[in-house]
């Protein structure tokens, strides 16, 4: 089997884009400038017919212009034409403005695909906060999407001079703009890459996935002290994307491609003048960063997920949505907020292998199988996990209390204070005296101070009306000792979800048997419920936990699954197993 691991990395100024106010003075008055060249990717654009110079071939592949060309996507196109020679007489300026200082490698400029016209002579001026001229640069684009290689650094404004066409008598045709570079790295540029990929079946924890990797580069573009390198242009949170193309053996005349992930910036460093190496997160790991307010909650899942998520790419299982969720999410991030949803309805979320955070059920019935002859036998181990004999989940039922008590106190400056609560607070029951509340919820309020001196805010607290719903295993062996485990802080647990949440985790306990091993990487994904090969023929049934893949030492992922013993003939689970799977059985 032969792998070679591909990296594609932005290297973008990551906020240069929302940031950003496009205006050109000769722009088409259907163009849509504040719309359309703030979006992340260009999309598919149509091929149309214009009275440009020879542009309408008449074979069938154009599209007549539309009626109300306004409702749809153009990016920017010019009022003017270039001339017989390709140039403008009045060449057509996009002037971009931003409120924060950036700083990027270079541009990347994306034109007219449908009929591969561009700009080929362009000018660019980068400008400071005081209206004072940075740098100016030419360049001579040759392709749709080019790239004007310039770094520069803490700019306030860019302008964009289009001074000639690669084709005469047409339109500049500017579809999206890249603050940054999109780079490529593969075969010995990547000296070598790891991805950690886990997740709890009960979402007692939602982990991060990770990756880091390590990258070659000649010209030493990755090094901390060359003022010509990319290193101080790198920014938390720059996407890479990872894939593993597998080719089976030397005759064979194609490649399997394995999306591994993609991943956010974290943290980077030198280890030579040519190396640097890259450490990063999913999406949760972005969400592990974002603060939400939480608050009291009565909703369906669908609508409680919305909310935690604004912003983020996400599925939620249709089985799920409409379940009721009532309870309390204390203030916090993204992700400690989606572990009590998730925990509540009984999901496991994942992120791996892609962008999209997926909330669903974990698999009941095993899709697939992982014989001998993918397992390493160097490392494998099964381990026997502690007897949990009983849970006690405690029920939450919160309550708006109607004493008024002192939530916050202190002597404040003039200036806008965010104040966090100790408990829960009912909303309409706040008052301050001292400042202006400007802004409220139950967890936290926002306090604006015009004077010096004391302020005080005063509320009726929700009350934590709490129950616990004890369940003990089944079928426990005489002599099994007491290890009951306590569910404590699941808010979003009210006490018509004890019961469930109960059954829940006694059946994921009731699953001791755990096996680590290595083995050829596949197809298998993270909660994913396998049987596997284990020791002397025996059979181990259960969820996929733990994938820790090596890229580029052959396509290798460690694994580890927590299940049950198989008590009788594999092939009595036939029935759980996918079709293309039954030939493993």
């Amino acid at each position: 089997m032969r792998t070679n691991t591909r990296v594609e990395f932005g290297l973008y100024d990551v906020t240069a884009r929302g940031d950003s106010a496009p205006s050109c003075t000769t722009a088409k008055p259907f163009c849509n400038l504040g719309r359309d060249l703030l979006l992340e990717s260009v999309p598919s654009q149509n091929k149309y017919g214009t009275l440009e110079s020879e542009q309408w071939l008449m074979d069938g592949s154009f599209s007549f212009f539309p009626e109300a060309p306004e409702q749809y996507f153009w990016g920017l196109w010019s009022t003017t034409q270039s001339d017989k020679s390709g140039v403008f007489s009045d060449p057509p300026v996009l002037d971009i403005t931003f409120t924060q200082d950036h700083s990027s490698s270079g541009l990347t400029l994306h034109f007219y695909s449908p009929t591969e016209d561009w700009a080929s002579r362009i000018k660019i001026q980068w400008f400071s906060q005081d209206g004072g001229l940075i740098s100016t640069a030419l360049f001579y684009p040759d392709a749709v999407d080019y790239y004007c290689a310039k770094k520069v650094e803490n700019y306030r404004r860019i302008r964009i001079h289009f001074l000639e066409t690669n084709r005469p008598g047409r339109y500049l045709k500017l579809a999206g703009i890249d603050y940054g570079v999109y780079l490529h790295f593969s075969g010995h540029e990547i000296v070598g890459a790891h991805v950690l990929e886990e997740c709890d079946p009960l979402s007692s924890e939602i982990s991060i996935n990770t990756l880091n990797v390590s990258l070659y580069n000649k010209e030493g573009r990755f090094s901390i002290l060359n003022p010509e390198g990319y290193f101080d242009v790198l920014q938390h949170k720059q996407k890479f994307t990872v894939w593993e193309d597998v080719k089976q053996d030397a005759r064979s005349t194609g490649s399997v491609s394995y999306c591994m992930g993609t991943f956010y910036l974290s943290d980077w460093s030198n280890s030579g003048d040519t190396l640097a190496d890259f450490s990063a997160v999913d999406a949760i790991g972005l969400l592990d960063g974002a603060p939400f307010d939480g608050g009291i909650y009565d909703t369906t899942a669908a609508e409680l997920a919305e909310a935690i998520l604004t912003g983020y790419s996400y599925t939620l299982d249709e089985s799920l949505a409409a379940e009721r969720v009532q309870g309390y999410i204390a203030a916090g991030t993204r992700r400690e907020a989606l572990q009590q949803l998730a925990f509540a309805i009984g999901a496991v979320v994942d992120c791996s292998r892609g962008e999209l955070i997926r909330i669903a059920p974990a698999p009941s019935k095993a899709s697939g199988m992982i014989t001998y002859d993918r397992k390493l036998q160097d490392g494998s181990k099964v381990t026997l996990n502690p007897l949990i004999t009983a849970v006690a989940v405690t029920a939450h039922r919160y309550l708006p209390g109607e004493a008024t008590e002192e939530l916050y106190r202190d002597t404040l400056d003039p200036g806008i204070y965010r104040v966090t609560f100790n408990a829960p607070a009912v909303v309409d029951s706040l008052t301050v005296t001292g400042a202006e509340l400007t802004e409220s919820g139950v967890n936290l309020c926002t306090l604006t101070v015009a004077k010096a001196g004391e302020v005080c805010v005063t509320g009726c607290k929700y009350t934590d009306s709490t129950v616990v719903l004890r369940r003990t295993a089944a079928n426990l062996p005489p002599n099994a000792q007491d290890n009951e485990l306590t569910v404590t802080d699941a808010t979003l647990v009210g006490p018509g979800r004890a019961e469930a949440v109960a059954v829940r985790v006694l059946e994921h306990y009731a699953q001791r048997y755990e096996q680590n091993f290595s083995m050829v990487a596949g197809d298998e994904k993270l909660a994913d419920r396998l049987i596997i090969q284990s020791f002397g023929g025996e059979m181990v049934r259960g969820v996929l936990t733990k994938l820790e893949f090596d890229l580029t030492g052959g396509f290798l992922a460690d694994a580890k699954v927590i299940g049950r013993r198989l008590t009788s003939n594999v092939a009595a689970y036939a029935g759980e197993i996918h079709a293309g799977e039954r030939s493993l059985i």
